[in-house]
């Protein structure tokens, strides 16, 4: 189906209408059916009655303390075998519960705290041994409006402080039939997630509602989970995160899944589809979700049969949910916007919405997805601000703001790098007070410093798994930071921009993935995108020389990914300093340096100016003016104005075709098929800007250590050679290679023997 907006699925009608209490079925279960457990937890094995009891016994300390029908009660969650029936309690106290994480630190704790702003604080050790006063009426305050708020969810927000999501009776009690409606028959529950988050108290109310026993595990722990799926009384569902389902199989070494299991919900985080055929091929029936606290959790479900031919999808709506795909590009992607009867009913200090939302009301995530053919949904990005690690939800703002308070750091940026075992796990990008210029020069601290600074004030599950140092952090026009940058460039993505300071960006491609690094310089009219074939043939060739490598094809002056901020000459000083700050950002100590023609200039630059930061240097026929003699000095002068003049009359594709005419003949431009000479001309800018490179240091060239080759073409121009042979005179221990037949754009159109002549370079090294 689609609307004027974008796509729709739905998931048909709500599976029953009607709403119930979960602490009421409790009080039912108990009457009916005392004696059958209902939950297993800490060491204890409760009945329907022990709960029932121990429910009543919460609701009368909440009565005790003074609490009204609608006040909030922050309970912080620790040992299941308490919060379960605190939770519950609060309830049949006509209160509104809002669970807390007992592993939060204080300070985080007192900021959700702050939040909730309850009536009563109190702690699920509280409850030990403590029983209902006999003459007490347990539901005299009881909830019995379906619209009234049950349960308040902490999340993380976009400004550094939690935000607590407002969940109904309406809303979890639709939350739980609609995943009744859509999975097996269950006669028991693990639970190896906690009930501070919306994950596990889902599992508390589908197991209610179904009156079947619950078996509370330590979330850390697959051998726990294996040892109560193959037990007596094995619970036949469990719900987990992708982190959690990666260590079941590691643990159980890909072994068959227990025979008790029929449903495995799968959620919490971006969830790998390899990961998804994995447990598939070990019989574990994995069920790929989508969900967010805002609807309780769930918003679509991919079944088990349908996973293994479309395990990259997270399936189709509940019953009961609408999901529309909002605007969506060309390639069908947009905003999933949702709504349904498990819709929250806001959020805590919600200023600016106009009225409470109902079911009725759409819910824009902020994610990005897509349907397929089939219906089912296809979640591109996950929100791009929030930080799913293994079902926690993390705010970079706030870790940001705890690196933020180092005295080294002068701002940080905190993103989300995709994990196999944890979905996403936080890394952060900072920029150093002694390169920002702040406060003087600050010594960097290093990584374990900052990590340890980070833990004292924030849970182990936010501290940043890895640090990069920036020289700037990337920004729009207006100062917004740009995430999608920063994540890109440390998420493991195969290409994008880094920021420059002054607003420049420049480009990277990367090709292998071997622990020595190359980087890769394009030359003039030319992008990083050119020389991939270069870069695939000196990764086969290094690996063939038993040392595998990750090639890093910078765009360095605006050209393919990159862009200038405005064309201006550029120095080979900035032209060097980017090379460092890439390498800074990566945490690359050194690298081998490959260049082609200016791109060879600037390499060899490069190792002059930080030795400590090359360990060698291939460059095929660079143009280094300086050093042409006779005729050809001035020709190097006359290209760079006449590249100029022609920029100047009719812009880009001028400067570019000047440059060809003046580089290669008026017959190489001639001859040129209609779509190479379009995308030269599309790099006119970059062809302005070459040449008129200002700043290189000829005499430098004597500061090289690392070892350099010099290769040029026997069928080239005829003035690479001579420039190639002064340098080799002036660069200590440079070699000078020749390549039978080569011309100068060898390097892109043939680059095998390229890589072959410079294999003594890309041995290991210590």
């Amino acid at each position: 189906m689609t609307t004027p907006d974008g796509p729709m699925a739905t998931g048909g009608t709500e599976p029953t209408g009607r709403t119930w209490f979960a602490h009421e079925l409790v009080r039912a279960h108990a009457r009916d059916a005392g004696d059958a457990l209902a939950l297993v937890a800490d060491g204890e094995r409760l009945t329907w009655l022990d709960l029932d009891a121990r429910c009543d016994a919460v609701a009368a300390l909440v009565r005790e303390a003074g609490v009204r029908r609608g006040e909030r009660v922050a309970v912080v969650v620790d040992r299941v075998a308490d919060a379960a029936p605190m939770l519950l309690g609060v309830l049949r106290a006509g209160a509104v519960a809002a669970p807390i994480a007992g592993s939060l630190r204080e300070r985080e704790r007192r900021a959700a705290i702050e939040v909730v702003a309850p009536a009563l604080t109190i702690l699920a050790a509280s409850l030990a041994g403590r029983t209902a006063p006999a003459a007490a009426d347990p539901a005299a305050g009881s909830a019995t409006d379906p619209e009234a708020p049950a349960i308040i969810v902490m999340t993380s927000g976009t400004t550094g402080t939690p935000k607590g999501v407002i969940l109904s009776h309406r809303a979890m009690a639709a939350s739980a039939d609609a995943w009744r409606a859509v999975l097996p028959p269950a006669t028991g529950w693990a639970m190896p997630l906690g009930l501070a988050h919306v994950a596990g108290l889902g599992i508390l109310w589908r197991a209610i509602a179904d009156r079947v026993p619950v078996i509370a595990l330590p979330p850390a722990d697959p051998g726990a989970l294996l040892a109560a799926l193959r037990g007596d009384g094995a619970p036949t569902h469990v719900s987990l995160v992708p982190g959690q389902l990666l260590r079941v199989l590691e643990a159980s070494a890909d072994a068959p899944a227990p025979a008790i299991l029929r449903a495995v919900p799968l959620g919490g985080g971006a969830i790998p589809a390899a990961l998804v055929d994995r447990a598939l091929a070990a019989g574990w029936p994995v069920v790929p979700t989508y969900g967010l606290s805002e609807m309780g959790s769930g918003v679509t479900a991919l079944a088990t049969n349908e996973a293994r031919e479309a395990p990259g999808t997270a399936g189709r709506p509940l019953p009961g949910v609408e999901l529309e795909i909002r605007e969506p590009d060309r390639d069908g992607i947009g905003e999933i916007v949702v709504r349904g009867p498990s819709r929250c009913s806001g959020h805590l200090g919600d200023a600016d919405a106009a009225e409470p939302p109902t079911p009725a009301t759409e819910l824009r995530t902020g994610d990005l997805g897509r349907l397929d053919r089939e219906g089912r949904l296809i979640v591109v990005d996950r929100r791009t601000d929030r930080i799913v690690r293994g079902g926690e939800n993390i705010d970079p703002s706030e870790v940001e703001a705890v690196l933020a308070r180092h005295p080294a750091v002068a701002e940080a940026c905190v993103v989300g790098r995709q994990d196999e075992r944890w979905g996403s796990v936080p890394v952060a990008a900072i920029v150093l007070r002694s390169a920002a210029g702040d406060r003087g020069v600050v010594e960097d601290p290093g990584d374990d410093a900052l990590a340890a600074h980070a833990r004292a004030d924030l849970a182990g599950f936010k501290v940043p798994v890895a640090f990069a140092r920036f020289d700037c952090l990337p920004r729009t026009s207006g100062g917004k930071l740009r995430r999608d940058v920063v994540r890109a460039f440390l998420g493991g993505a195969r290409s994008g921009e880094l920021a420059r300071p002054g607003g420049d960006a420049i480009g990277w491609r990367l090709t292998g993935d071997g622990p020595a690094h190359i980087l890769l310089l394009h030359g003039t009219v030319s992008t990083a995108a050119q020389l991939d074939r270069l870069a695939a043939a000196l990764v086969a060739t290094a690996a063939a020389e038993g040392n595998p490598v990750t090639v890093h094809a910078i765009d360095r002056r605006g050209s393919g990914t990159s862009t200038l901020a405005r064309l201006r000459t550029l120095t080979a000083a900035e032209h060097t300093g980017d090379l460092v700050a890439y390498l800074d950002a990566r945490g690359i100590d050194r690298a081998l340096v490959v260049g082609h023609s200016l791109g060879g200039v600037i390499g060899l630059e490069l190792a002059a100016r930080h030795p400590d930061r090359v360990r060698g240097a291939a460059v095929y026929e660079p143009p280094y003016g300086l050093l042409a003699e006779g005729e050809w000095r001035p020709w190097f002068q006359r290209v760079a104005r006449d590249t100029a003049d022609a920029h100047a009359r009719t812009g880009a594709p001028a400067a570019a075709e000047a440059f060809i005419r003046l580089v290669a003949g008026d017959a190489a431009w001639d001859r040129l098929p209609a779509r190479a000479r379009a995308y030269l001309e599309r790099e006119g800018d970059g062809a302005l800007v070459d040449t008129n490179l200002a700043g290189l240091d000829p005499d430098g060239l004597s500061n090289i250590s690392a070892p350099v080759a010099i290769l040029t073409g026997d069928a080239s121009e005829p003035f690479y050679a001579p420039i190639a042979d002064t340098l080799a005179s002036r660069i200590p221990g440079a070699r000078r290679i020749g390549l039978p037949g080569a011309t100068h754009t060898t390097a892109i159109s043939d680059p095998a023997p390229v890589a072959a002549a410079i294999r003594h370079l890309l041995e290991p090294t210590a």
